[in-house]
């Protein structure tokens, strides 16, 4: 809370598809699990990027992620990133 009163926001960059564009583990079919998890953290934004996903449109996947974070209960901006897309 501390860092939060002190206006430094927790930032995190995830991916809509099966991995990040680094490579990492994405999201796809993980979203409500990965969204509490970023809730734990008190996450105070997210990024979402388009690497690697399963074909489907953005406009398809994206809402799953914000409907998962929208049932966490806590405030968390969301960024959709519209690069790359399939």
């Amino acid at each position: 809370m501390y860092l939060q009163q002190s206006f430094v926001l927790l930032l995190f960059v995830i991916d809509a598809g099966f991995y990040t564009c680094d490579h990492l583990p994405g999201s796809l079919n993980y979203e409500k699990q990965d969204a509490n998890t970023y809730a734990s953290w008190n996450v105070d934004y997210l990024k979402y990027d388009n690497c690697y996903a399963d074909g489907t449109k953005p406009e398809e996947r994206y809402p799953v992620m914000r409907d998962a974070l929208n049932a966490t209960g806590r405030p968390i901006f969301f960024s959709m990133c519209g690069m790359f897309m399939n």
